[in-house]
């Protein structure tokens, strides 16, 4: 006969289970056809070994052995007429918890497999333990649906286990693009891009659902493998906000570059102007004077819609996160023009260029963008700067004329980290102190700021994004510098840690200023981001010369300041955590308040006056710094796209920019 008749009779229950839907005639399950008018289960010839086992048939109370035409009886009626039934069939229990289970880890695949695949764009390897976390979800959602496409193929219907899994992960991955994308292109484009690429992975894992068939559903799987190289090979990641969304674009259009066109701007041969420093004014360095993100400054309008600031010049700039150091009439920054990473030298009263001078480096990040991060130093006649990629330069600040450079990662055995040199160059007396990233051992080395040869090499653990910070505690003048494991501080003189506190995140990444809140008292606090918090430190020095530390307070999950700094008045501490303005009581750790969307912008105070730089669009936003609620005083717009520059603020002139370009205002 042209197809083997396969008859039901009680018997074993140790082979695979094969789906023969009850109640339609002529129904085909792969190569098995039942015929519910006979009872009859019909296979091809040829396949009658293949089937030969125990099987269920869905709406009966029967487990099944399907016979060979070779096995069965002359006669029908000679069958064995005893019929098994379990338990599962006899209640018409389903295994839902295995459903869920299965679900749920397919659900929980989508952060780790997501994070694997960009990471590994960004930086050419994903990160080990998300791509081992993936691969365990994998191994258990394979495990755990086992068959779940027989069990429940009459209860799920047309939609089946299979439809229900591919529009979970499609609602999954557009949701996560949804707050992971930084703009509609990365959600409209960049999310359906992301699904269909990761789709085979899923449908692979959900091989093993349907056992019976499941060579066919391995072939599915396999055939649109090829998709999974879709969404890296046409996205790229172009960068992160602050609040680390990610920035997308095609992967074959030209890479925007800011500043490139300026590279054929040439000032000519150096113009000698004469810089004269005005004290009680001047923003000489890396977040002022103090390094404190604090200036004394005139009383300040707070009406801006009465008496808004005033726009002196704005004007296009290179590439950069650096911000401006102001003395007298000049301005200097750092910027990248193309191949050229230039410190420039601009005049306050009209933005124009007067000197820049130029090396042949560049750095680039995916993660941060292009250019130089820290901020020149301007000290007794000389100019200051680190580079991204770790040239320390002295430059005469009237010429622009190098008078001496080093390479610090090369000085000393240092590497670049995925942000670059961050850390700005500290003048104390006749050193110029800095912070090499990647040190076989400590984050400080010292030079002799006349002549550029190195002094000391110090600290104890590898630095981070902070930069080093002349401090008095319990009378004792250190060097205060935030390291890749918490803070510490170093002997003057020799570089040596004269104690060290562990207070980071997950991803080892510490940029904010500590904030010496009682010098007296040794008080000092620390905030970081990565949802870690603040914690206010006493240090002193203990009866055998080393210095004992004690946390006054910690608040978790306070004060999350990431990569912008915090500013103290009258008891209390003001700043950005997690991009949103927060007010803690100094005395408790207590938040009094949280409110004003800033993202993750810069401030600085002058009196009881918040100067906020919003991140994007780059807002100027005046701020009351008052403990009892959040008050904003007024708004400009000043910069069009994301700004993560420290603004600077000399007398009534402010100057503000990115990574495109630098405005200079008059407050009223």
């Amino acid at each position: 006969m042209r197809e083997g008749a396969v008859r039901p009779f009680a018997g074993a229950t140790s082979c695979p289970a094969a789906v023969v839907p009850q109640g339609k005639r002529g129904t085909r399950v792969g190569s098995l056809r039942y015929d519910s008018g006979s009872g009859v289960a019909m296979v091809p010839p040829g396949r009658h070994r293949a089937l030969s086992g125990t099987h269920q048939i869905p709406g009966s109370t029967l487990t099944d052995r399907l016979m060979t035409s070779d096995e069965l009886p002359a006669n029908p009626s000679d069958s064995p007429p005893e019929m098994t039934a379990t338990s599962d069939t006899v209640t018409g229990r389903r295994p839902w918890w295995r459903l869920l289970a299965a679900l749920g880890t397919t659900a929980g695949l989508m952060y780790p497999l997501g994070r694997s695949i960009v990471i590994g764009m960004l930086s050419g390897r994903p990160e080990t333990r998300f791509a081992c976390l993936a691969a365990v979800g994998f191994v258990l959602v394979a495990i755990l649906c086992i068959n779940l496409a027989v069990r429940f193929r009459n209860r799920l219907g047309r939609v089946g286990v299979d439809g229900l899994v591919t529009g979970l992960w499609t609602l999954l991955g557009m949701g996560l693009l949804w707050f992971a994308a930084a703009d509609r292109f990365g959600f409209l484009v960049a999310g359906p891009l992301f699904v269909v690429s990761t789709l085979p992975l899923i449908w692979l894992a959900w091989v093993p659902a349907d056992l019976p068939a499941w060579r066919p559903r391995l072939w599915r799987a396999v055939r649109w493998l090829p998709l999974v190289a879709l969404f890296p090979s046409l996205m790229s990641v172009q960068g992160l906000t602050g609040g680390a969304e990610l920035l997308f674009g095609w992967r074959f259009a030209p890479r925007q570059d800011p500043g490139a066109q300026l590279q054929a701007t040439s000032s000519g041969a150096p113009s000698a102007v004469e810089v004269i420093p005005r004290p009680e004014e001047d923003f000489p360095q890396y977040l002022g004077p103090q390094r404190t993100a604090v200036v004394a400054s005139r009383p300040l309008a707070t009406d801006w819609n009465a008496q808004p600031p005033r726009e002196l010049w704005r004007r296009e700039i290179g590439a950069g996160w650096s911000g401006f150091a102001i003395v007298g009439d000049f301005a200097f920054t750092q910027e990248q023009r193309g191949d050229q990473e230039c410190v420039v030298c601009y005049a306050l009263d009209d933005g124009r260029e007067v000197w820049r001078h130029a090396d042949a480096v560049r750095f680039e990040s995916d993660m941060g963008g292009i250019g130089p991060r820290a901020t020149p130093t301007w000290h007794d006649g000389s100019l200051y700067t680190v580079g991204g990629t770790g040239l320390l330069t002295c430059l005469d600040p009237q010429t622009g004329v190098q008078r001496w450079q080093v390479d610090l990662l090369k000085d000393n055995d240092g590497g670049a980290i995925s942000h670059g040199m961050c850390g700005s160059p500290l003048v104390v007396g006749d050193q110029v102190i800095v912070s090499p990233t990647g040190m076989k051992r400590g984050c400080l080395a010292s030079y002799d700021r006349s002549t550029g040869a190195r002094l000391w090499q110090g600290g104890r653990h590898p630095a981070s994004y902070g930069s080093p910070a002349l401090v008095e505690l319990c009378g004792v003048p250190q060097v205060l510098l935030i390291t890749s494991k918490g803070i510490e501080g170093a002997d003057l003189q020799t570089g040596l840690s004269l104690w060290n506190y562990t207070w980071t995140n997950d991803v080892r990444v510490n940029c904010s200023q500590p904030l010496v809140i009682d010098p007296a008292q040794g008080r000092v606090l620390m905030c970081t981001g990565y949802t870690t918090g603040s914690v206010l430190l006493e240090v002193r020095p203990g009866s055998d010369a080393a210095w004992e530390v004690r946390e006054v307070w910690l608040a978790r999950g306070l004060m999350k300041t990431k990569f912008t700094t915090a500013v103290e008045w009258e008891g209390s501490v003001y700043g950005l955590d997690d991009g949103i303005l927060a007010c803690l009581d100094l005395t408790t750790g207590k938040q009094r308040w949280k409110g004003g969307r800033y993202r993750h912008g810069q401030l600085l105070r002058t009196g009881d006056l918040l100067v906020i730089v919003a991140e994007d669009p780059g807002d100027v936003v005046l701020v009351r710094a008052n403990p009892r609620r959040h008050e904003e005083l007024g708004r400009i717009p000043a910069l069009a796209t994301m700004t993560w520059n420290n603004p600077a603020l000399s007398g009534r002139r402010l100057l503000v920019r990115n990574n495109r370009e630098a405005v200079c205002f008059e407050l009223p």
